[in-house]
């Protein structure tokens, strides 16, 4: 399998299926879809059928105010396909994409059954837990693409990062009002 980019209509079906319960009505076409700078890549079994999607969009986040960061959002694995390393793969070609385009930095609201995954890329989870869309369980997590602070040293992308601790979710809501990964 190998990486591509999609237009972010051919995001949707998997979006459904994993990230809306395959409900029919769900609303899968996300905020920074169409943003400029936007991208989305997908990975697809031998038949073609995509099996893994991610976009990125250039957007802020509230924990490194001041520096270019890129939001992740609509990552989802087809169950079948889940625990092959197929999302790792397709996470490392979403951060090489934004550090390309500029970004000092990726980041996502992750879903907190998911969090364990991000740490193992590298990537560190921040601040206090939210309910979003669903009332389900999320935290925002952060990868730093460029050293901060005196004697920094550059992110290592083997995942040998500590990660930050996670706790329960606070009951705040997500203040996006969606769900990511």
């Amino acid at each position: 399998m190998r990486v591509r980019a999609v237009p972010a209509e051919a995001t949707y079906e998997l979006r459904r299926q994993v990230l809306r319960q395959g409900a029919p009505d769900a609303e899968v076409a996300l905020v920074g879809d169409v943003d400029p700078g936007a991208f989305h890549l997908a990975l697809a079994d031998d038949e073609g059928r995509l099996v893994a999607v991610a976009s990125a969009h250039p957007a802020p986040t509230e924990h490194r105010p001041g520096r270019r960061w890129w939001r992740v959002r609509g990552m989802a694995v087809e169950p079948g396909h889940q625990g092959r390393g197929l999302g790792a793969v397709l996470l490392e070609a979403v951060v090489t994409r934004a550090r390309d385009l500029g970004a000092e930095g990726v980041w996502a609201a992750g879903r907190d059954p998911a969090l364990g995954f991000y740490r193992r890329q590298g990537w560190t989870v921040e601040g206090e837990g939210y309910l979003a869309a669903g009332g389900l369980p999320h935290h925002t997590v952060l990868l730093d693409l460029v050293a901060t602070g005196p004697g920094a040293a550059p992110v290592s992308m083997s995942g040998d990062r500590p990660g930050g601790e996670a706790g329960a979710p606070s009951g705040r809501s997500d203040p996006a009002g969606d769900e990511e990964s």
